[in-house]
C-alpha cells in the first residue's frame, strides 16, 4: 500500500552487465522502473523497458503486477530500491494520460538504438574511465575506428547500436560510419567527434519491433521510458526537454522525491527489515 503511482524503483543485479552499465553512466543502478496503479481497480503494476533473458521472461516495454514482479525480481537476484515521489509532485500526475502513453508503446523492443547516446553530452567528458585513478578513459578516437570495423564485420550490430541514431543527428539516411564522418566534416562543417553529443530527440522514430514484428516507433531504454511516463503524465509541466537524454543517474537525481520517507523517515517496515540502509530496499 505504500507504493503509489509515479514512484521510482531502481534496480541493480550484480551479474556483471548491470554494474558495467552503472559504471558507464556514473550511476548506482543498472535498471529503472516505475510504479503505476490502475485508475479503476487500484492494482499496482511495475512498468519498464527491459529485455527477456535467462532471468526475465518478458521482452520490451511491459507492465507486470507488483506481486508477480517482486517474486521475479527476487528470483533474478535484483537489488531493488523504492524512491517515493513527493506528494506535491505526485499531485501533478494524470494517471489516465500515463496509461494512454503506455498503451502506445507497450510491446516495443528495448531501446538498443539509443542506449549509448543519452550518455554522451560532451566531446570528451562523458566517456567512462577505468579505476583506480580514472585517468584512462574511452575516447572518441577509439569509437571512430572501432564502430566502422564492427559495422563492417557484423552489419546488424552497427545498425542496431549507432547507425540510425547517428543518421538522425546529421539529418541523413542510410549513410555508414565513414560516410557520416565525411558528411559531418565537409557538408555540415562540424567535427565528427561531435556526432554523439547531438541531442537525442524524443520525436525520432526508429526501425524496431513490437511484439516481435517490425514497426517504426520509439526507442527507449529503461530510464528514458520512466522519464517518458512522468513527462506524459504531466510531472514536468511545460518544461521542454528530451527524455532521450536521461540516464539512470539523471532519473534518480531529479528533485521530485519525498525526502521525508528516506533516511530516518523511511517507513517502519523498511527500518525493521533493513535497519542500516538509508533507502527502502524492497
Amino acid at each position: 500500500d505504500l507504493i503509489q503511482t509515479g514512484d521510482y524503483i531502481g534496480v541493480i543485479r550484480l551479474d556483471g552487465l548491470d554494474p558495467m552499465l552503472a559504471w558507464a553512466m556514473g550511476s548506482t543502478t543498472g535498471h529503472t522502473t516505475i510504479a503505476v496503479r490502475d485508475a479503476t481497480t487500484n492494482e499496482l503494476f511495475v512498468c519498464e523497458s527491459t529485455t527477456n533473458s535467462s532471468y526475465w521472461p518478458t521482452n520490451g516495454v511491459q507492465k507486470t503486477p507488483y506481486t508477480t514482479w517482486i517474486k521475479q525480481a527476487e528470483a533474478a537476484g535484483y537489488n531493488a530500491v523504492w524512491a517515493p515521489l513527493d506528494p506535491a509532485q505526485r499531485a501533478k500526475l494524470n494517471v489516465t494520460a500515463m496509461w494512454e502513453f503506455f498503451s502506445t508503446v507497450e510491446g516495443l523492443d528495448y531501446g538498443y538504438q539509443t542506449m549509448l547516446w543519452g550518455w554522451i553530452d560532451t566531446v570528451a567528458d562523458n566517456y567512462p574511465c577505468v579505476a583506480p585513478d580514472y585517468k584512462h578513459c574511452l575516447q572518441w578516437g577509439h569509437i571512430e575506428v572501432l564502430f566502422p570495423l564492427v559495422s563492417e564485420m557484423v552489419p546488424l550490430v552497427g545498425k542496431l547500436i549507432f547507425n540510425e541514431a547517428w543518421n538522425f543527428r546529421l539529418n541523413t539516411t542510410g549513410l555508414n560510419a565513414p560516410e557520416m564522418y565525411m558528411h559531418a566534416e565537409t557538408v555540415l562543417n562540424i567535427s565528427s567527434n561531435t556526432i554523439p553529443t547531438i541531442v537525442e530527440r524524443d520525436e525520432w522514430m526508429y526501425h524496431t519491433t513490437r511484439y516481435g514484428k517490425p514497426v517504426v516507433g520509439k526507442s527507449m531504454v529503461c530510464c528514458v521510458f520512466v522519464c517518458n511516463m512522468w513527462k506524459h503524465g504531466g510531472l514536468f509541466g511545460d518544461t521542454d526537454f528530451n527524455c532521450g537524454e536521461m540516464t539512470n543517474l539523471d532519473d534518480y537525481d531529479l528533485d521530485i522525491f519525498d525526502k521525508t520517507k528516506m533516511n530516518d523517515g523511511r517507513p517502519d517496515v523498511c527500518k525493521q527489515k533493513d535497519p542500516n540502509n538509508q533507502n527502502c530496499q524492497l
